[in-house]
C-alpha cells in the first residue's frame, strides 16, 4: 500500500508466509495465543489494479524466493486482536496507527470500524461512522447505536471503504496457510 509520502506500508498486516511455520509447528492454543483467534486477509492481487483517485495502489513483489504467492495471489494477514494501540475493550480498525488493526488505505477512515468478541465467542462488527462504509457479505454494517452488530463467520467478505478482505478464524487461517502457501 502507498501512503502520502510514497512509502510502501502494510500497516499491521503481515505476509502469510510469516505464519506458515507457526501453523505447522504450534498447537492450536499456542497459535491463538501468539497470533490471535481472528484475522482479516487482504489479497493484494485484487488491489493491484487502479481503483480511482481516492484509492491507494497496492503492490507486493511476487518475484524471487520466499514470495507470498499461491497462483499469483499475494496475501497480507491482519490479526484481529487488541494490541494496546487503542483505548477501551473494542478491537479498532482503521487507517490511523492508533488502531489495533491498521490498514493504510485512503478509502479507509482513520477510525473505520470495530470488532468485539461476543459472550459466546462469536465475532461482532460495527461501522464506526466511517466515510466510505463497512459491509459484510454485501450488507452494510450498522454504526454503533443504530442497529445490532453484524456477526462475522469464517469466509465472510468484509469491505472497508474500497478494500476487500476476508474474515477467517484461526483454525481456518491455519488450514489455509498449510494448504495454499508453498
Amino acid at each position: 500500500m502507498r501512503l502520502d509520502r510514497g512509502q510502501p506500508s502494510r500497516g499491521s498486516g503481515i505476509p502469510l508466509r510469516e505464519l506458515r511455520g507457526d501453523a505447522r509447528q504450534l498447537e492450536d492454543a499456542e497459535f491463538d495465543d501468539r497470533h490471535g483467534r481472528a484475522f482479516l486477509i487482504l489479497s493484494a492481487a485484487d488491489l493491484a489494479r487502479p481503483l480511482g483517485a481516492t484509492s491507494t495502489e497496492v503492490r507486493l513483489s511476487s518475484d524471487g524466493p520466499g514470495r507470498d504467492s499461491t497462483v499469483g495471489l499475494s496475501l497480507l494477514v491482519y490479526p484481529v486482536r487488541r494490541n494496546g494501540r487503542s483505548a477501551g475493550h473494542l478491537i479498532t480498525i482503521g487507517r490511523s496507527d492508533d488502531n489495533d488493526v491498521v490498514v493504510p488505505d485512503v478509502s479507509i477512515s482513520r477510525f473505520h470500524a470495530f470488532v468485539k468478541e461476543g459472550a459466546n465467542g462469536e465475532w461482532l462488527m460495527h461501522d464506526a461512522g466511517s466515510t466510505n462504509g463497512t459491509t459484510v457479505n454485501g450488507h452494510s454494517a450498522p454504526q454503533q447505536g443504530q442497529g445490532s452488530p453484524v456477526q462475522l463467520k469464517s469466509g465472510d467478505d468484509v469491505r472497508l471503504g474500497q478494500v476487500d478482505l476476508t474474515f477467517l478464524e484461526a483454525d481456518a487461517l491455519r488450514s489455509f496457510a498449510l494448504r495454499l502457501v508453498r
